[in-house]
């Protein structure tokens, strides 16, 4: 069986297409990647622009291609923060389904941070008593603290790096003034003060973790501890950005890298939290598992 799993981001359009084995074990087949950034769009203007609409209907136009070419059975395609603010979503399904016949669903941030649970609880990678799960788009920030596996609670807040960059550049206030509107709000849910690790899925976490072999020269890259993220920050920020263009990171992610630092940094700083883990998994195999148990359709 394959399916064909589409994260419509607010800074990327992301699809994976997997063959899954009668044991639910899958093997990647296919990923392909669009780097419009919805966001920019929809937390200046409101809404998706024309050129953006069109850009997007090629995009899944191209995307259903690669569908009908792997013969997938089952296509599903998760819209995150972005297309949940934007005032003409409908407008911009409809125009999608009429050109590729891929079906969007918009999820809540609940849903959205209970997907990447699921792919996180199948790596196998939680062994630490108390865990933050943490996934930073670019619209939105889902934060779900663990106790021995239990969940405590669930939030999604709008801290994405292309809306902080937005917030930040219109506004006196800066990403640490943003946070800290939030982190009572965290504690209260979560009857949490200090946690003993932080996994984090995401763009953001995935270009860190390259970055540590880049820039650090160390291994692995699937943990990343509170000095060596400090180290990263202190190099990446004095590296011109011809040399940024040069690390093997995306170029659109670039310009919204600080602010995830920095929201990554304060976050740490705020529950005592000493080591990351970047799992390398998230929205698109959590709905791939999702699929697999039928609990979304």
């Amino acid at each position: 069986m394959r399916i064909s799993s589409i994260d419509i981001g607010s800074n990327a359009i992301r699809q994976v297409i997997v063959e899954v084995n009668p044991h639910g074990q899958w093997t990647t087949l296919k990923k392909f990647r669009a780097p419009l950034r919805l966001g920019s769009d929809v937390f200046s203007l409101g809404k998706i622009s024309d050129a953006m609409i069109l850009e997007m209907i090629q995009v899944f136009k191209k995307m259903a291609k690669l569908e009908k070419k792997f013969q997938c059975r089952h296509s599903i395609a998760l819209a995150t923060s972005a297309m949940r603010d934007a005032k003409n979503k409908a407008v911009v399904l409809r125009k999608i389904k009429a050109a590729s016949q891929i079906k969007v669903q918009i999820i809540s941030g609940h849903t959205e941070a209970t997907l990447i649970q699921q792919a996180i609880f199948k790596s196998n990678i939680i062994n630490d008593p108390r865990v933050l799960l943490l996934d930073i788009g670019g619209g939105s920030a889902e934060y779900t603290f663990l106790e021995n596996e239990k969940i405590l609670s669930t939030q999604s807040f709008p801290l994405g790096v292309v809306r902080l960059k937005k917030l930040t550049h219109e506004k006196t206030e800066n990403v640490q003034a943003l946070a800290r509107k939030y982190f009572r709000k965290m504690h209260v849910a979560s009857h949490l003060n200090k946690v003993d690790c932080v996994i984090g899925t995401g763009g953001n976490f995935d270009a860190l973790s390259k970055l540590k072999v880049q820039l650090l020269k160390k291994t692995p890259s699937t943990h990343l501890s509170a000095t060596e993220l400090k180290q990263i920050k202190n190099i990446w920020q004095k590296l011109s950005l011809e040399k940024k263009m040069q690390l093997k990171i995306r170029q659109d992610r670039i310009d919204v890298l600080d602010y995830a630092i920095e929201l990554i940094q304060l976050t740490m700083n705020e529950f005592q939290i000493q080591k990351i883990k970047i799992p390398m998994t998230g929205l698109k195999e959590g709905a791939i598992h999702s699929v697999l148990t039928n609990s979304l359709r």
